[in-house]
């Protein structure tokens, strides 16, 4: 009987290749001598211009008593301030790096303009860019199931979607408040859709039932943009969001559904104002390319919704309570570029002719505006009173990709805190030790060019008086256009001058920016501040 052959697969074909690539001796003199060049060359340039020179800055803390402190507990705080130092060393080599800003721009202009490529986070086809997270959504592997919920859960995540949505839902039923979801589709699903159908993942038809059958309502986009036989002309072109008139529609099917359970219309006469906006979009932002000039911008019509020629404003007093993410915001908040005062929560109070109130934050739809409606009622806010539904639309992307934390919506009516506040319209300018800081994403790493970051201050003291004031959880602007601010490289037990407001003040204007929040839970119950920081603060 002959003996079958053996054959090799690719992968060991490949590898035995590999192992027997040959480099002559001057190749690989060559070799060496450019890479060795190019290691010292990095160097040189980057101690010239010193563009890291605050990664090197040491972290000195204010002095603490030493008494009685164990050999483990130096050990350990030693080690933790080492993991901090080589932590900032990285974050600011990264961001300042002589090399990066130099070369990475020209090399992603070169990828784009001659070899049609994005990067990691900006995938594009000869039509339209999309952005990675979006597009894997619809082929990775059903969110709902058991392996992929294992998988995430190894992430220290809360991974499923509908264990969070049915907790909200009950919590939100304890006070007789109805729950409508609405989650977003990318791009991409209609797009590069199969025939007639749309792309999706395995997992939503049966994400879609089970809230039915748990008599959540849903306003399923993903079946109204198939009906309309909606394509490439729903979505911005260099941009992850869906175009003014896709979003007009979903306010339209909203509208109908608030209807359907009777949500009584008000009386509201709202005006409306056609305006032309010119822009590219966040995924083009990500590109981080020397110029985006060779990209024509795109202009589409918004709708403005005006009361009184004045631009909308949310009411605290609906009986509506909207919680949404970029995709409510695209068209609502100035730092997004595409114009104000026109997105979907005015979209539905126009067609509803009332205003709702609103929680909107871009990014992390799974948790933050829950965490920040669960906030304020920690906090003795009952953002809730006279509520008869919550509306809470988020991207799909999020389905596979969120964190689903399951939050507390009790009222605390007990609520005293000893954080310091300044009153509304006013201002209050004080040192104080920076305690704890929020983690800042790197400049065009992700699809927001602003951000908010958490710090908690400690030791402040009124400059004017000298008189002591306590503590406080401040916000401040860490990214502005995809540049880093001073509030993004603050770091522990530094010393900082800056001017406190009211956050109140401030909300509608920075409220629904990407912000990140503290590690300390504790923190986020407190009433925040909005800060401004004064320039030259030092590390004590």
């Amino acid at each position: 009987m002959a003996t079958k052959k053996y054959r090799k697969t690719r992968e060991e074909i490949a590898m035995q290749e590999i192992g027997q690539t040959d480099i002559s001796k001057r190749n690989q003199q060559l070799l060496l001598t450019f890479f060795l060049l190019l290691l010292v060359s990095a160097m040189s340039i980057q101690f010239i211009f010193k563009a890291q020179n605050d990664a090197f800055v040491e972290v000195n803390t204010e002095k603490e008593e030493t008494e009685n402190v164990s050999f483990f507990k130096t050990i350990t705080k030693a080690n933790d301030e080492l993991l901090q130092s080589i932590q900032e060393f990285e974050t600011n080599l990264e961001e300042n790096s002589i090399y990066r800003k130099a070369i990475i721009p020209k090399v992603q202009s070169l990828l784009l303009n001659v070899f049609k490529t994005g990067n990691e986070n900006a995938w594009i086809t000869a039509d339209n860019f999309y952005y990675k997270y979006s597009n894997q959504y619809l082929t990775q592997a059903g969110f709902l199931t058991e392996k992929q919920l294992k998988k995430r859960a190894a992430e220290d995540v809360q991974p499923n979607p509908l264990k969070a949505i049915l907790d909200f839902k009950e919590k939100l039923a304890k006070r007789n408040i109805q729950l409508m979801i609405v989650p977003a589709p990318p791009k991409a699903s209609f797009v590069l859709k199969h025939g007639d159908k749309a792309l999706n993942n395995e997992s939503y038809t049966e994400f879609i039932q089970k809230l039915k059958q748990n008599n959540i309502i849903v306003c399923d986009v993903f079946e109204l943009f198939e009906k309309q036989q909606f394509g490439a002309e729903s979505y911005l072109k260099y941009d992850t969001h869906w175009s003014p008139q896709a979003m007009e529609s979903v306010a339209k099917e909203i509208s109908k559904l608030l209807d359907s359970i009777s949500i009584p219309k008000g009386f509201t006469e709202y005006n409306t104002k056609k305006i032309i906006i010119q822009n590219n979009g966040d995924i083009a932002d990500m590109l981080n390319m020397d110029n985006k000039n060779h990209l024509a911008s795109q202009p589409v019509e918004i709708t403005q919704v005006l009361e009184d020629n004045f631009l909308f404003k949310p009411s605290l007093q609906s009986d509506v309570l909207f919680l949404g993410d970029s995709y409510a915001n695209i068209y609502s908040l100035e730092a997004l570029n595409w114009g104000t005062s026109a997105g979907l929560s005015e979209q539905i109070s126009k067609y509803m002719q009332k205003p709702v109130d609103r929680i909107q934050m871009n990014d992390a739809g799974a948790h933050a505006t829950r965490g920040a409606l669960s906030n304020e009622l920690k906090r003795g806010k009952d953002r809730l009173t006279g509520k008869k539904i919550v509306i809470w639309e988020f991207a799909a992307r999020e389905l596979s990709f969120g964190d689903w934390k399951l939050l507390d919506m009790e009222l605390n009516s007990d609520y005293i805190s000893n954080f310091f506040v300044p009153e509304t319209k006013q201002s209050v300018t004080v040192t104080g030790i920076v305690s704890e800081t929020s983690s800042v994403p790197i400049p065009n790493t992700v699809p927001y060019k602003d951000h908010v970051v958490s710090v908690h201050i400690t030791n402040l003291k009124d400059i004017k008086t000298g008189n002591s004031l306590g503590e406080s959880v401040v916000y401040l602007s860490s990214m502005n256009d995809n540049v880093w601010t001073d509030a993004a490289r603050l770091r522990n037990g530094q010393k900082v001058t800056l001017t406190l407001y009211s956050w109140q003040d401030y909300a509608d204007q920075f409220g629904g920016l990407n912000r990140s929040e503290l590690q300390d839970d504790e923190l986020s119950f407190e009433d925040p501040c909005w800060g401004i920081l004064k320039t030259n603060n030092t590390k004590e």
